[in-house]
């Protein structure tokens, strides 16, 4: 503070997962929805952790997503068969439950998940969970929860989604799919969020720039703009000849 060194925030997040309404084969949407909530069991800001399903389309996409989910093993991280570990502490644990039967009481559905695995008594785990039911407005929709548990929210049309995918506070990640990747790249330039996913796109690399907008922080990090983050402007003034 005594000397005002820049500084870079990379903080929270509450990324959507959009599916669009020309998406013909849901199945990998739903796929990359479920993986994308279950990896690091949930505690990664960047991870996308409200899934957006069209309307008309909405219970054929809670239906995927769960059966996906449902396929995730947790156990042992030592495992080699373990595709999701436990959260960090008892405390987080406890915090995650709290959140979901935070969601049951405002109107939301356990669709798969929601408790601790039975099997595994040793260690802080939970199972992926998916929330059906739920609105924007709820806490379990606005609150980054930190574990893996997703809120499926149906829209209407490109305007409702855009507008249930900017009201957060965060801005951070995000992911949209599309049969039609120009389609996609229109709607993700509406969503206010530093990053966004087309298709499954990777864009955590080195040479990609990444933070967030809102409450997810300041600057960013890699790529050129995050050696900029390091450098100081200096301007010269010489007189005009």
């Amino acid at each position: 503070a005594e000397n005002l060194t820049k500084v870079f925030l990379e903080l929270g997040g509450k990324s959507v997962h959009l599916i669009l309404e020309d998406v013909a084969d849901m199945g990998l949407a739903a796929a990359f929805a479920a993986i994308g909530t279950g990896v690091v069991a949930g505690q990664g800001c960047a991870l996308t952790t409200r899934v957006l399903i069209p309307q008309a389309r909405y219970n054929e996409g809670v239906e995927l997503i769960a059966a996906m989910m449902s396929t995730i093993t947790v156990g042992d991280p030592a495992d080699a068969a373990t595709v999701m570990g436990p959260l960090i502490t008892a405390a987080q644990r406890d915090r995650v439950e709290g959140y979901v039967q935070g969601a049951v009481d405002q109107g939301a559905t356990i669709v798969c998940g929601g408790k601790r695995p039975a099997d595994l008594d040793s260690g802080y785990f939970y199972e992926p969970t998916l929330l059906a039911g739920v609105t924007n407005e709820m806490t379990a929709a606005q609150e980054e929860i930190f574990g893996p548990v997703l809120v499926a929210i149906p829209y209407a049309d490109d305007d409702d989604a855009v507008a249930i995918a900017n009201d957060s506070i965060y801005g951070l990640s995000g992911a949209i799919f599309s049969d039609d990747p120009a389609h996609a790249l229109a709607v993700a330039k509406r969503i206010r969020t530093g990053t966004m996913s087309i298709n499954g796109g990777v864009w955590y690399a080195p040479d990609v720039p990444f933070g967030g907008y809102k409450q997810s922080g300041l600057g960013r990090e890699m790529g050129l703009a995050g050696f900029e983050e390091h450098l100081e402007i200096k301007s010269y003034s010489e007189p005009a000849s």
